[in-house]
This record gives structure tokens, sequence and C-alpha cells, in this order.
């Protein structure tokens, strides 16, 4: 292993794999009676949609959709974003559209099919993957870390605390750029000897407060894999991806980078101008980013979310439910893999974004309404927030205030500009909540 830092090339690998065991004997769950139940509530959930064209059901939905389409075809026109949004509503889609090129170098344009790496917004799925199996009776969330990883290094932090953010553990990125040889891949493996090694200690008390931190993801992803005996990989595909029919979402793997319909993520400096991002040394550690997929295939999650046959009423509600209770001063928190927020009228939203090479993604799952936005981003140097609160807000108009007529669906979406050439471009500055949550373009 590899520790003094040098610079030069880029690697990456995923989390080691038992070669063969697929081919010589059944994976775990398939002789579990436990995962054998789940597999039948399996045929409960939501069949995926015929289609996902937008359906307009009423005056309220084509307000909407006019008003998506006006407002984001202007910011994709002025250089604001380049990607994909999806808008749904009562569990029918109301927008769905993609805006601009997936590689600016050959000119191809985003198709529905093409897969973003989701960042942070991976974390929700690692979190539901270790609901599932508590859900089992297979992971404990108040049990010490160090029960499922014996060679984890602190007794007092339990997997909750990984859950919440409020393990004190150090992020394993800031101790990597700074002792790692970032030729050599870095894998969820290594993380525990980098850490034992240069930064022993915790940063605070477990449960003590809340601290964003990849570290924390990155382990839950171990113990999945320590639990299951399984690749996070496969866990993942076979208690989420193929029960819920999403096709086009998988995490990513460095020996197969050839893996179709990838988009290419871009970031701008001032030294470099506008340019495409290559992989880095750190995407082999997974859980707490690495998976791509789709805005489809993400409002199949979302769907499932409101399906018991998928994660039952206690583990829902673990996940929604912050870990301080909200007052007039704490309005925000994060519960299990869920950023939560309270609104003015007092109801929840549950959601999670991400930031990382080239990548911004946004995913609200607004359960009080029924409302849904997916808005996937290959462009890490703009900043969309303020137009994610701007549609939640006029996306909050009911049926009955107003717009009497229902206007069909244009045949073809809304023309729009192509972007200006992203050389001559100059970046978004950065407000103070990204600079709170963000780091460089890593969460």
């Amino acid at each position: 292993m590899k520790y003094l830092k040098n610079g030069g090339m880029w690697a990456s690998v995923l989390l080691p794999t038992l070669v063969g065991i697929g081919f010589m004997t059944p994976i775990p769950w398939q002789e579990d009676p436990a995962f054998t139940a789940n597999t039948a509530a399996v045929a409960a959930l939501p069949e995926p949609p015929e289609s996902f064209e937008p359906t307009l059901l009423n005056a309220n939905d084509s307000a909407q959709y006019f008003k998506l389409d006006s407002v984001l075809t202007a910011a994709f026109s002025r250089g604001r974003f380049n990607g994909h949004v999806l808008y749904a509503q009562e569990g029918h889609i109301i927008y769905n559209r993609s805006f601009g090129y997936k590689n600016f170098r050959t000119k191809d344009s985003l198709s529905n099919e093409d897969r973003f790496q989701l960042a942070s917004t991976s974390k929700p799925f690692a979190a539901v993957a270790v609901l599932k199996l508590r859900q089992e009776g297979k992971i404990d969330i108040e049990r010490p870390v160090k029960h499922y990883l014996p060679d984890f290094p602190h007794d007092s932090v339990t997997v909750r605390h990984l859950l919440q953010h409020r393990s004190g553990l150090p992020n394993y990125i800031y101790v990597a750029d700074e002792h790692w040889d970032y030729r050599t891949p870095l894998t969820n493996a290594d993380i525990t000897p980098l850490l034992k090694r240069y930064r022993p200690r915790l940063e605070f008390k477990p449960g003590a407060r809340f601290r964003y931190c990849n570290t924390n993801y990155a382990y839950l992803a171990s113990i999945i894999e320590a639990v299951t005996g399984q690749p996070f990989a496969e866990v993942l595909n076979g208690y989420i991806f193929e029960p819920l029919g999403m096709k086009h979402t998988f995490v990513y793997d460095y020996k197969n980078r050839q893996q179709s319909h990838l988009v290419k993520g871009y970031s701008y400096s001032r030294r470099r101008g506008f340019y495409e991002r290559q992989p880095d040394y750190l995407d082999g550690v997974v859980g707490d980013k690495g998976i791509f997929s789709t805005a489809e295939d993400l409002f199949l999650f979302d769907r499932a979310l409101y399906c018991e046959a998928f994660l039952n009423e206690e583990n829902l509600t673990l996940a929604f439910t912050p870990a301080q209770p909200f007052d007039e001063k704490h309005q925000q928190d994060y519960g299990l893999g869920f950023r939560v927020k309270q609104e003015c009228n007092g109801q929840k939203i549950a959601y999670h974004h991400g930031w990382w090479k080239g990548f911004r993604t946004y995913f609200i799952h607004d359960y009080a309404n029924h409302r849904t936005l997916i808005w996937l981003n290959n462009r890490s140097d703009v900043t969309i927030a303020p137009y994610i609160e701007y549609i939640m807000d006029f996306a909050s108009i009911r049926p009955d205030e107003g717009h009497s007529d229902i206007q069909p669906l244009p045949a073809q979406p809304l023309p729009i500009q192509p972007m200006a050439s992203g050389k001559k471009q100059k970046p978004q500055a950065r407000g103070a909540a990204d600079a709170e949550e963000h780091y460089g373009d890593r969460i």
C-alpha cells in the first residue's frame, strides 16, 4: 500500500469481489428465508409505467408544465445548466426533458437513457439498503460499527451515527489528499488503515453534533458487504435496482469504464476554462457516491418510497425523521440517508443533493404533498439551487387557485438556443449555503 503522495495520473477501483462466487454457489439471499419473503413482497410494488411521457390531468398540471418549460428553456439558453429535469406530482409525470449534451466534444445530445453520476445523491441508496437489512433482522443500527467490522478503530461509533453523520470520524478524502499516492486507486478497504495511520482520533464525541462526512457512508457500504457476503453493487442490484425496474442504474466499476450511455462531467476554472473531468483515484470508494442513474430510474425509486412492500412504515419513518426535533431555530437536519427540511407550514420534505467531478444532482421527495423533483446536471460550475427553490414554490399552486384551461402538450418541446461556448463562460459564484456544505467539487 502506498501512502506517499506524488503528482500524476488518475486511477480508480471498485470494492474487491469474490471471483467466481456467482457461478459456483447460490448467493446468500437466495438461500435466506428472509430474502425469499422480501422477493415475494416485490410483487406488490408498483409496476414501472408504460411510458415516462408527461401526463397533464388538469389545469394545474398544464400550467406547471408550461411554466417549467419556460423557466428551464431560458436557464439553459443562458448557459445556467446542462442536464435532465423530471417533475412529478401524485405519482404521474408532469415534466420530463433533457437539455444539452452528454459529450461537449462530440456534441452528442442527452437522451433519457443517459446515466449521470449521482454524487452524494447515492447516499439514500446506501441508507435504504441498510434499512432493508434492518427490516430482515440482519443489521441493528444501534450496535457499534465494530460489531460488523472488527478492524474498525472506534468502539463508541454506532451504525446510526454513520447514517446521521454524527460519528465524529474524519473525512477520508481530506486525509487521502494529503497522504495517499493518487496514482494508486483508493478503495473502501483502504480507509481504515489510512485513518489508523494518519488520523486515529475522532474529531468529536459520537452523537454530539452533526457534521456531514463521506467517511460515514463509505463505512456503511463496507458493513453491507460484511453482512451479506456480497459486493455492495450486487446488494443494491438485488435489493433495490432490479426489484424496482431501475434498468439504467448501477454502481460504478473502474474495470468496466466502457459502460454505455455514460454522461461526461464538466467544470470551469479560470486557468483551464471549460473542461471535461477525468476519473479520480477516489472513485473506487462507494457508498458515499458512485451510483450512475437516470431521472426516470430515480422516479421509480421515489415511487417505491411510498410503498410498504419496499420499505415498511417503521423504517420509512426512521429515514425521514431528523436526528434532532425541529423548532423555530432548527429547520433542517439529517435523517437516515436523507436531508430533512421543515417548511413554514410545518410539513417536511426529504431530499438529497450531490456535487462531484463535473456533476450536480438533486433528488427531492416531498412526501407530504406527493411531489418529486429530480435534476441531474453534468456541469459543476453552475449553481442550480435558486432554480430548485423557485420551481418548488410555483409548483405548490393547487388546482383551485386559478388556471382554468388545460393547454395540450406541444408536438415538439419548446425551442431552445444552444448553450454558449463554455470557454468564454464565467462560472457562477457559489453562495454561502454552498460554501458551508461543499468543498471544492467534492461532496
